[in-house]
């Protein structure tokens, strides 16, 4: 267990920040609801281990999507869904990164900025594996919005879920990725249109008046200026980055999961708050992913903690394409019926050529299948075979 946690400082120092700072509304809750998860304040309420006679009390927790305390279960619940859905194909991972120039700007304007990502990223891809030059079928997207670098400093960028290919236009076939290229089309062509869709998509906003300028955004302010932006930043090469499909087959559950319910800074990087500063880990990626220690004030830890707090009914996680909520169920059936034949009439075309390939196909899936199965750990002290799940309130 961690020495210190994100509940504790807020719960230390989060009052004397609220006042300093003088938060109101959305800030100021999220500090008073994290300083109460796992305590008296909220109440507690009776478990039951689900396989074998042990029970006990805990203390309820704020279930809010910015505490790193709360996030476990919601992970859980999300995995098991969304296991339920996998496609028995590889998937890609994809991040698309927006130039520092435009983190004030996505401060001041989150919901904005945050859609228009959304926006342009989706649309990349849905319209270039459109584009019977190069996929040619309807794929689908899984996406985690981001804000956040490892010094907890704003960030944003989107991972993406795709899985390599897509369904063919009369949902007749799969359309498959080629195997001898590492994504169905080149970065750079990927690159160029996304920058295009976002700064398209942010002059519109800008036409209609949807971004605020206020305090550092001055220099900004102003057609000319907003077009000296604009300018720069079509001129500078955006990065998209490309994953190819993982080998293993366990690597499928990491990829759906590993991004969806981070929050800023876990408390497992915190190691301790001495002098008034907090310390922890930060992983350096110019340096191969080594991990090095850093110490901020906890006043500014916990502005920049409070710097990645979403908007209320802001959703971080959207599907689209093939993986779009309205048509979601049945093209997932449909793709997996698709499958399966394929499979079939390839196991039948090796068995007629003497070749084996499709058993090892059986064995991989049967491995994924496996993972799916056992991947919810089990909580209980006593018999550590069951999960402690709930038993009732405690009454006040």
């Amino acid at each position: 267990m961690p020495k210190i946690t994100i509940s504790d400082i807020l719960r230390e120092y989060g009052g004397q920040y609220i006042h300093k700072n003088k938060l109101k509304g959305q800030q100021k809750g999220i500090i008073n609801l994290l300083s109460s998860c796992r305590t008296q304040a909220l109440g507690s309420h009776f478990r039951r281990c689900d396989h074998c006679p042990y029970h006990d009390k805990a203390y309820n927790s704020c279930r809010n999507r910015h505490c790193p305390n709360c996030q476990h279960k919601d992970r859980e619940e999300w995995l098991d869904k969304r296991m339920k859905e996998l496609i028995p194909v590889g998937y890609y991972h994809l991040v698309f990164t927006i130039p520092h120039e435009l983190n004030q700007l996505c401060l001041k304007n989150k919901g904005q900025m945050y859609s228009i990502l959304f926006q342009a990223a989706s649309q990349t891809i849905l319209e270039l594996s459109r584009d019977t030059r190069h996929l040619g079928a309807d794929t689908g997207l899984i996406t985690v919005l981001h804000t956040w670098g490892q010094n907890m400093m704003e960030h944003p960028h989107l991972h993406c879920i795709m899985p390599a290919g897509g369904l063919s236009f009369d949902k007749t076939h799969w359309v498959h990725t080629q195997k001898s290229k590492d994504f169905f089309i080149h970065y750079k062509v990927l690159s160029k249109k996304f920058r295009g869709k976002f700064l398209d998509y942010l002059q519109k906003a800008y036409d209609k008046g949807k971004l605020s300028f206020k305090g550092k955004l001055a220099p900004i302010k102003g057609k000319r200026n907003f077009e000296a932006l604009l300018s720069g930043l079509y001129k500078k090469a955006w990065v998209v980055n490309i994953q190819k499909p993982f080998a293993h087959p366990e690597k499928v559950l990491e990829y759906l999961s590993r991004y969806v319910f981070r929050i800023a800074i876990s408390d497992r990087r915190i190691d301790k708050v001495e002098d008034g500063k907090v310390h922890f880990s930060v992983k350096d990626y110019k340096l191969n992913g080594i991990f090095r220690k850093m110490k901020l004030d906890v006043d500014e830890f916990i502005r920049r903690f409070l710097l990645h707090v979403l908007p209320q009914g802001f959703f971080k996680v959207r599907y689209y394409g093939i993986f779009a909520n309205v048509c979601r169920k049945e093209n997932i059936v449909k793709a997996k019926e698709l499958l399966t034949e394929e499979k079939e009439l390839q196991r039948q075309e090796d068995i007629e050529d003497g070749r084996q390939t499709w058993e090892k196909q059986d064995t991989v899936w049967t491995k994924i299948m496996e993972d799916i199965k056992t991947h919810l750990t089990y909580n209980c002290p006593v018999c550590k075979k069951g999960r402690m799940r709930f038993a009732g309130i405690v009454p006040v």
